[in-house]
């Protein structure tokens, strides 16, 4: 061990062992935890609100009208959203095997329009597309059982918004207090550490949600005035997975003119399509990010996907939402005290 290493390990070794300790205690009971983490991230997309009804209301009402609020606005998006994705959902399961037999064709009039060898020729591009064409569906029918499971079970609910209205209430108080323990923490940079945290769970959780949300809505009613089937399912789909940076524009992307051509075949349809896309790329890349987001959560690609791929094995589609948020505290962690090894 060099001596720069050995220097850092013995002056941060309690907070190396307090982190991995609640990873590894994470781990263990992260079903316990889910609910409290997604109720921390509700009290903060609150709390801004919270903050402004503090000037004419007491701190208990405030409290309560905000995550009031919050509730009113997650039922309204339920009751008109839900149902259209549901539907469209099921819609494009039923449809999804006429579409790849469209495609299948296609392939193979090129196939026996440009292609000479007898070995092609013979390709049956069947046992290619059912693989892929039954993960889609199989990977549809999970993300909406364990959707409704989650969002159907009563209990975890009502306990979200309780845990969340007391957290709103007491928010300030312990932010202020984790503040007074940094400031007088013998750690190395820990108070900048904290205060970077909350910098970046402020650009993510609110900046990062709002560029999603902005470039959903952009998507599915660009699409749906294209005329393409599910283009609200996959204008949501495209905007949600936005967050991965250049790879999401391009998933979503393609599996739009995917099935933009299997409907429309080879039409200005599919240049309509990518101009969407380039211009929803462009929107955030130029404006939507710099402005509402910034160069505070520095995420990695790989980093992302990887933080998904663990959040969804763990929790499956409950997973994937706060596994963006932990990995970005991670990601803080990492680069104020592991990168200094280096």
């Amino acid at each position: 061990m060099s001596t720069k290493t050995k220097i850092f390990v013995e002056r941060n070794l309690n907070i190396i062992l307090f982190f991995l300790g609640m990873i590894l205690i994470t781990l263990f009971i992260f079903e316990v935890v889910i609910p409290f983490v997604i109720a921390f991230i509700i009290t903060y997309l609150t709390n801004p609100l919270k903050i402004y009804l503090d000037k004419y209301v007491n701190e208990t009402f405030s409290s309560l009208l905000s995550i009031i609020a919050f509730i009113l606005c997650f039922l309204s998006i339920l009751v008109l959203i839900l149902p259209i994705l549901i539907y469209q959902i099921q819609n494009l399961v039923l449809l999804l095997p006429g579409y790849l037999e469209a495609i299948e064709i296609f392939l193979r009039n090129i196939n026996t329009k440009y292609l000479f060898t007898e070995k092609i020729k013979t390709v049956d591009f069947t046992t290619l597309i059912k693989p892929i064409a039954d993960s889609l569906i199989n990977s549809s029918n999970n993300i909406i059982d364990n959707s409704i499971q989650f969002i159907s079970s009563f209990f975890n609910m009502i306990l979200i918004f309780v845990i969340s209205f007391y957290l709103s209430l007491e928010f300030n108080k312990i932010k202020k207090f984790v503040y007074k323990i940094a400031d007088k923490s013998n750690f190395t940079d820990f108070h900048l550490l904290i205060r970077d945290i909350d910098v970046v769970l402020s650009k993510f959780i609110r900046g990062q949600g709002l560029v999603c949300l902005v470039l959903s809505v952009i998507y599915s009613l660009g699409l749906f005035l294209v005329g393409l089937k599910f283009g609200i399912l996959l204008g949501i789909f495209a905007g949600i997975i936005s967050f991965i940076p250049y790879l999401g524009s391009f998933i979503g992307g393609g599996l739009t003119l995917i099935l933009g051509f299997s409907q429309f075949g080879i039409s200005h349809h599919l240049i309509f399509i990518a101009i969407i896309f380039i211009f929803g790329q462009l929107f955030e890349s130029y404006f939507l990010t710099p402005k509402l987001v910034g160069e505070a959560i520095k995420l990695n690609p790989i980093w992302i996907i990887f933080a998904l791929m663990t959040g969804a094995y763990l929790s499956g589609f409950v997973g994937v939402l706060i596994s963006l948020p932990v990995a970005a505290i991670l990601g803080v962690v990492v680069r104020h005290y592991f990168i200094k090894l280096f």
